[in-house]
């Protein structure tokens, strides 16, 4: 659906690496949000209100109280988000096209093989995805 917007003005998602990352960044987002939005919650107000009656404009207060805060918990959810995306299959293989070197997925390698009876590389395959993960 977004596609249709897009393609009059020369870009192409469907079939592209372009379209797998946004296919990916929509199944991802989930596990970053889940992790930030409890420590945002429990971020006190008071550091921020500080911060203002000393002077620090919107842009200090983000980079010098709010983000030292929340630090772990974003490099967490996208540690966790890298982690989703690189196995994932569901929503990938509408959107992939599986041409080789172009818009290959490593799922669909694994699939592949496997429907080869070739269990010990898609096994192979899913070590390494595994260590990267």
């Amino acid at each position: 659906w977004i596609g249709q917007y897009l393609e009059p003005l020369g870009i192409k998602l469907a079939f592209t690496p372009a379209g797998i990352v946004i296919a990916l960044i929509f199944i991802s987002l989930p596990f970053v949000v889940r992790t930030v939005q409890p420590v945002l919650q429990d971020t006190e107000k008071e550091l921020e209100e500080a911060a203002t009656s000393l002077g620090a404009n919107r842009w200090q207060i983000f980079c010098k109280v709010i983000l030292p805060s929340i630090m772990p918990a974003l490099i967490t959810g996208f540690a966790m988000a890298f982690a989703r995306a690189v196995g994932e299959y569901g929503s990938v293989i509408f959107i992939a096209g599986n041409m080789p070197m172009v818009s290959e997925i490593t799922p669909l390698i694994i699939i592949g093989k496997l429907e080869q009876y070739d269990y010990a590389g898609a096994t192979a395959v899913a070590v390494v995805m595994l260590l990267i993960s």
